[in-house]
């Protein structure tokens, strides 16, 4: 059984939130997708980007205000955004006190993983 412990997870600060990749595994796992957890800190958000990939993030817990280009809406645990290549994206955390976790599945691009 191939599988990565959460007590060895390597988790990096990455887009401005604590970012632990999953998928694919060096040398181990290939997939046309990558994932990550991420957690985003209380009063703190992801730094607004855009790539080439196609992205769906999934709202595992806490809650906030995802921005996509110009619209802004409400997440909570259980919602899933999709976002289009080229969209530029950030997630506020407008909780003081609890972390906003998600999965965020990527997949086409020019750079996978």
């Amino acid at each position: 059984m191939d599988m990565q412990a959460a007590a060895d997870a390597v988790i990096r600060d990455e887009y401005g939130c604590d970012f632990r990749r999953l998928f694919p595994w060096k040398g181990k796992v290939e997939s046309p997708w990558g994932s990550a957890w991420a957690t985003v800190k209380p009063g703190t958000r992801t730094t607004r980007h855009s790539h080439d990939e196609e992205e769906t993030f999934i709202i595992l817990a806490g809650k906030g205000l995802m921005s996509v280009n110009d619209e802004t809406k409400r997440v909570v645990k259980g919602d899933v955004v999709y976002l289009p290549p080229f969209s530029e994206h950030t997630l506020l955390n407008d909780s003081t006190t609890q972390p906003l976790e998600m999965l965020c599945i990527w997949w086409g691009g020019s750079a996978q993983g």
